[in-house]
């Protein structure tokens, strides 16, 4: 393999052939109203039970999913990755290094007392008298610190940058392609559907199902 330092970004799109919606596309999580006004931070003070509880509904979803041929093709070689997801599925195709930039559904943590935990089972977790939170990004909460410093280290050392499974026009994904071109990396974008927006940001494109365009770009870097 000719590069050295591979970044790639994933999105929702990677893990839809696993069975789990994406978030905004057709028929996505967030176009649910209800369910996008639950995944507001501001949900946590005035609807606790009914947000929680919703995130744990997530949580118990994933459990039961196995990661996709694009995970384990990805897990095969040494690189970054930057995922937008929360479902834990690169880690559970064997892949190391990963940022997981809006955290992760499986850790819950109390906002009382701080404690975090990893949950099994299926009773939701609760702690000092109340439903604990994920320690997931919320829509109106920062990205953490940790996993935005991981990232720009990341991309600025690298010779090629893949978006997965994500338009790569919107931010952060936008951002993180300019940040690759300015370390002058090749930059590649791997998604169901390509717009014009998105042939301008990147140098290479390809249409398809994550599960097929994914193990066969990177096999014909080897």
């Amino acid at each position: 393999m000719r590069y050295r330092n591979i970044v790639v970004l994933t999105g929702a799109g990677i893990s839809q052939a696993a069975g789990l919606p994406t978030y905004r596309g057709p028929g996505g999580l967030w176009t649910n109203a209800d369910l996008a006004a639950l995944a507001d931070v501001s949900a946590l003070a005035t609807r606790r039970e009914e947000a929680c509880a919703m995130f744990w509904q997530f949580h118990q979803q994933i459990a039961n999913v196995e990661p996709t041929a694009a995970h384990r093709a990805l897990a095969q070689y040494e690189l970054t990755i930057i995922t937008q997801n929360v479902d834990g599925l690169h880690q559970k195709a064997g892949s190391r290094n990963v940022v997981e930039y809006h955290g992760s559904l499986a850790r819950w943590r109390c906002e009382r007392c701080g404690h975090e935990d990893a949950p099994a089972g299926p009773a939701q977790p609760r702690h000092c008298g109340e439903a604990m939170r994920p320690s997931a990004v919320l829509f109106g909460e920062l990205i953490p610190a940790e996993a935005e410093h991981a990232a720009k280290r990341a991309l600025r050392d690298c010779d090629l940058f893949v978006a997965i499974g994500t338009s790569g026009t919107v931010w952060p994904a936008a951002g993180f392609v300019r940040s690759a071109q300015y370390a002058g990396a090749h930059t590649a974008l791997l998604n169901l559907e390509i717009d014009d927006e998105a042939t301008e940001h990147f140098a290479e494109v390809r249409a398809g199902r994550a599960d097929e365009v994914v193990p066969a770009f990177f096999a014909a870097l080897a």
